[in-house]
């Protein structure tokens, strides 16, 4: 368990890290202030932990993000208040916060908080991946990455935060499946994804788009740190073995085009999809297994 906990209270910072100690694989602790969302992205923790001492301007603003921006708001968020009032719980209604606790919490109290959570999102996880899974590799469905692209968009919009989309697609695909047959292509689609999970950080949504081409949808991520991840992901799969059925080892390399969007003009999402499609096209049409740009705009 995954656990970032925001706070300005040293005391109350050692507490909660005092009772996490044997019960969280990872408890990290971050003072409340502009940068602490920027963590949230980073780590993509299970559950946030937040210091509810006032609400002030900042802490709304941070509150609104975790609860509402679409990469993170599904991460269970527990705030920590000094006293239950009416109008505190009021707008934790408002903010459709998960669940708070009192100041004065015990050992026992926190941990049934967290389990409770753990167990919902587990639940829903379930669920969700009937409905927006592919179930071959494991990547989310086309629909579903549709979906996610207008909500980033939107985002962006209000936010004035880039997004990045990638098109990733295998090259000589069709040559493994006539060679190897097709349950070693479908076996190679689903270490690819898994390698792409792994290498890529959690913010990023890998989604199949269609037969051996997947997207990545990279959200705040500008076209420099797009492409960072987009070349490294290409390097590792170029350095990776993938195995037939027979287990006989075989080398395979990907294309991945990119677009990014910044705001600079409104976009729909075939459009953006076109750009990144565009630079696709231009990775394979100059020898494959590389990552090309497609400047995003009207024209």
């Amino acid at each position: 368990m995954r656990v970032i906990f925001g706070t300005n209270r040293s005391e109350l910072a050692k507490k909660v890290k005092d009772f996490l100690t044997d019960e969280a694989s990872e408890c990290n602790i971050f003072p409340i202030d502009t940068a602490f969302i920027d963590q949230v992205y980073k780590l993509k923790p299970e559950i946030i932990l937040f210091d509810l001492y006032k609400f002030s301007k900042l802490h709304r603003s941070l509150i609104e993000t975790i609860t509402t921006a679409p990469s993170i708001r599904e991460i269970p968020l527990i705030t920590i208040i000094k006293k239950r009032t009416p109008s505190i719980l009021h707008q934790l209604y408002e903010f459709e916060v998960f669940d708070y606790i009192a100041d004065s919490f015990m050992k026992c109290e926190l941990m049934m908080k967290i389990q409770k959570a753990q167990q919902i999102v587990e639940i829903k996880r379930d669920f969700d991946k009937l409905l927006t899974k592919d179930p071959l590799t494991g990547a989310y469905n086309r629909g579903f990455l549709i979906e996610r692209i207008n909500e980033e968009l939107n985002w962006c919009n209000i936010y004035k935060e880039p997004l990045s989309v990638a098109l990733l697609d295998i090259d000589f695909f069709k040559k493994i499946n006539d060679t190897f047959g097709h349950l070693t292509g479908d076996r190679v689609l689903m270490e690819l994804v898994g390698l792409c999970l792994a290498t890529l950080p959690h913010k990023v949504t890998v989604g199949r788009y269609g037969g051996e081409e997947f997207c990545l949808l990279m959200p705040s991520t500008d076209q420099n740190e797009a492409e960072h991840l987009c070349e490294k992901l290409c390097q590792t799969v170029e350095n990776a073995v993938f195995q037939t059925v027979n287990r006989q080892e075989i080398k395979l390399t990907v294309s991945i085009g990119y677009t990014t969007y910044a705001d600079e003009a409104r976009l729909s999402v075939d459009k953006i999809i076109q750009n990144a499609d565009k630079a696709l096209y231009k990775a394979k049409q100059s020898g494959r297994n590389r990552v090309f740009f497609e400047p995003s705009g009207l024209k």
